[in-house]
């Protein structure tokens, strides 16, 4: 297992980037430094791929005319390494190493990092590259942005081979690092046609970068230019600022644009303190000039990652080489020794048979003798010579040197300890071996090989800390991106997420890239097809002597067998489980446990817990309601204002009405007063008078009646009167 952390070179800042001598001189020195190297890695690419590539070009004009055969048998060992690399699964890992890291992030890293290297076809790229480091010691892969597709405004990462790579890529000669992780700048040369240049690089001077090549390999190529581009890192001082949650960042335009959300929550600034950083630049140039300004990069480490075999660093040079360059002579030896061989067997003179002119006098034995060489006939009959005793004999006949066909075994004996090749594993064995025998073959061969299985593992886990340094700095947004498991599944997430706290109601982001600092690693194990066999085999295994095991485990031993309909039966029998409670809920996935709580939920008669969209959605509809209630109120206190104030107003202009009509009233009720008086007075000397007309009249009703009753003048009175007499005393009480 390889975990890498990185080391920044302090000398990057004493080079001047900016200027194209510098960088040509720069360029220069880096080809110097390696020109043994790559002349070594040219040669045996030669070997391996050229037609005569295995002869020597002096042995070939040598053999001018004669037999000259290749047998070759270094791309059979190199198909060997190569398989057995390709065959192998090379796992990353990505662990929280401190900060605000947590495993959900570390688990959306692996996922996004297995995402891009499916869309960039990664297996094929590292494979290419793994093969020309087993080959020739060297090889290597670019990672880069770039539109995903052309309708496209999002960009993403991808992982592309660099072929070629001994002409084209050149690290900083300081750098001494495997992963090259401690180099400031690395040089990638292209090859681009005329035409090309001139659509791109319309005020170029077309001069073409020099090659340090010694010679030429193949005619017949195509023109082209070679121009360059440089990688290198730009020192930067950067002050980081701890939050209170724990969370650290660089106080940047990004961070600015969240501090304000982060106070909201309640989160304040901790501490401050500066510190170098860098960043990665980009810029083209060709032998005179630069082409383009430099510009800014996402990444924060070289994105180019080399492959070396056999990596060393003597007296202070890195040193590598391939599977081939040992096995080479012996190679060419044995295609010479093979040749002569067949030179000697071709070329001799063919078997003759002697015999005396008695032997042959008959025309029959004649006859039979010429046609022996082709004949199927087991006996013949011969005329016996006293003076040449014995049949006919048969002398000369194609044979190999024995010294010949010794030096062939020897040097291909040589090709197989050299390699560390069993002939198994080549493929040249043909007798029954017992299975022990088998694993100790395979067993000594890993332990020659598993130097390249390394190479291969550091390269890959570089490849892995360049994307998580990069990933935040690209994916910086709201976004949804697609993250896929071990297994080939997949699952869609929302990276930088708003949602709302349940507990303080405060907004928080979900799936924040930028948080933490984390390590990756990489172990090497059999492909996870291989893993999955394996795993369903011992399950069978210790089913037998664990009772409940195979009803236990039978989800997953279904989702480990790879054919057609095991995935639907692999998906009854484990919703079987869940609903029998034999799976631990510890074990259920995200969808088995939203699915349960929703069940729960239904079955409480509960509302179903939101989504985390449905959360968002909710707390915006919430926020619109609060305002539109917040300008609701407003309106509301404004118009009780109006109305407050227009009601004060009429109550002031009511209270001087008031007052008038109270002065007016009091003068009214002061003469209504008066008049009542002076009426009550007047009714009151009226009724005054009337009493005593009244009381008058009342004595002389009296007198008349006592009259009238003491003098019996009823009597003597004539009725006329008398009853006038009553009237009038009538009237009198009446009044």
């Amino acid at each position: 297992m390889t975990t890498l952390k990185w080391n920044i070179n302090p000398y990057g800042d004493q080079v001047k980037y900016d200027d194209i001598k510098k960088v040509n001189e720069l360029l220069d020195e880096s080809k110097e430094a390696e020109s043994d190297l790559r002349d070594m890695v040219r040669e045996c690419h030669n070997f391996l791929d050229k037609r005569d590539g295995q002869w020597e070009p002096e042995i070939i004009r040598k053999m001018t005319g004669r037999p000259r055969y290749t047998f070759d048998k270094c791309n059979p060992v190199v198909d060997g390494i190569a398989g057995e690399i390709e065959g192998a699964d090379f796992g990353i890992r990505v662990m929280p190493s401190g900060g605000s890291a947590t495993k959900p992030i570390a688990k959306t890293y692996d996922g996004l990092i297995r995402n891009i290297q499916t869309m960039s076809n990664a297996s094929h790229v590292y494979n290419s590259a793994s093969r020309s480091m087993v080959e020739a010691g060297l090889g290597g892969w670019e990672i880069y942005t770039d539109y995903i597709d052309a309708d496209s405004f999002d960009q993403d990462f991808i992982i592309k081979w660099i072929s070629n790579y001994e002409d084209r890529v050149w690290f900083d000669t300081a750098a001494t690092m495997q992963d090259m992780s401690d180099a400031n700048h690395v040089f990638i040369l292209d090859n681009i046609t005329p035409d090309d240049y001139d659509e791109r690089f319309p005020e170029g001077s077309k001069a073409s970068i020099g090659s340090n090549r010694t010679w030429e390999s193949y005619e017949y190529k195509p023109d082209f230019i070679t121009v360059g581009r440089i990688l290198y890192k730009k020192s930067m001082d950067l002050e980081l600022v701890l939050m209170s949650d724990g969370a650290v960042f660089e106080d940047n335009d990004d961070f600015k644009k969240v501090v304000d959300d982060k106070a909201a929550q309640g989160i304040t600034e901790k501490g401050r303190r500066k510190k170098k950083g860098h960043k990665v630049m980009s810029r083209m140039f060709d032998a005179t000039a630069f082409l383009n300004d430099a510009q800014d990069t996402v990444f924060k480490d070289l994105p180019i990652a080399p492959v070396f075999g056999n990596f060393k660093v003597r007296e202070g040079k890195i040193l590598y080489r391939g599977a081939i360059e040992k096995l080479m002579d012996a190679q060419r030896t044995y295609n010479y020794a093979r040749s002569r061989e067949i030179e000697d067997v071709a070329l001799s003179p063919p078997a003759v048979t002697w015999a005396s002119r008695v032997q042959l006098t008959n025309v029959a034995d004649r006859k039979a003798a010429e046609e022996m060489s082709v004949s199927a006939k087991r006996v013949y009959l011969y005329t016996p010579d006293p003076e040449s005793p014995g049949p006919p004999m048969m002398t000369g006949g194609p044979t190999a040197s024995p010294g010949v066909q010794q030096a062939a075994l020897n040097s291909l004996s040589d090709i197989q300890t050299s390699s560390a090749r069993a002939p198994l594993q080549n493929g040249d064995i043909e007798q029954s071996l017992s299975g022990v025998a088998i694993n100790a073959l395979n067993s000594r061969s890993d332990t020659a090989t598993i130097k390249y299985f390394k190479s291969r593992e550091i390269a890959q886990c570089y490849t892995a800390k360049v994307l998580i340094n990069a990933i935040p700095n690209l994916y910086d947004s709201s976004s949804q991106k697609r993250i896929l498991n071990e297994d080939g599944s997949y699952e869609m997430i929302e990276l930088n997420e708003m949602t709302v706290d349940e507990k303080t109601g405060q907004p928080v982001f979900l799936n924040d890239l930028s948080q933490g600092k984390y390590d990756v690693t990489c172990e090497v194990g059999d492909m996870f097809a291989n893993r999955q066999q394996e795993t369903v085999k011992a399950l069978n295994e210790l089913s037998v002597v664990v009772p409940g095991l195979g009803e236990m485990t039978a989800d997953i031993m279904l989702q480990n067998i790879s054919a057609p309909g095991v995935e639907i039966a692999a998906e009854r029998v484990r919703n079987r489980m869940l609903q029998s409670g034999a799976i631990p809920e510890s074990q259920y996935t995200k969808e088995e446990k939203e699915q349960l709580q929703q069940a729960m939920q239904a079955a409480q008669g509960q509302e179903k817990e939101l989504t985390p969209d449905e959360k968002i959605a909710q707390a915006e509809v919430e926020r619109v309601m609060a305002e539109t209630a917040d300008v609701q109120n407003k309106g509301v206190l404004k118009q009780e204002e109006l109305r407050i104030k227009e009601q004060k107003d009429l109550m002031d202009a009511q209270n001087k009405a008031d007052k008038l009509d109270m002065e007016e009233l009091k003068l009214m009720m002061s003469q209504q007063a008066q008049q009542s008086k002076q009426q009550q007075e007047f009714i009151e000397a009226n009724v005054k008078g009337q009493s005593q007309v009244y009381e008058a009249l009342n004595m002389q009703a009296r007198t008349l009646k006592l009259i009238t009753d003491s003098m019996g003048a009823s009597s003597v009175i004539a009725g006329q009167q008398v009853e006038q007499i009553d009237e009038q005393q009538d009237e009198i009480d009446q009044q």
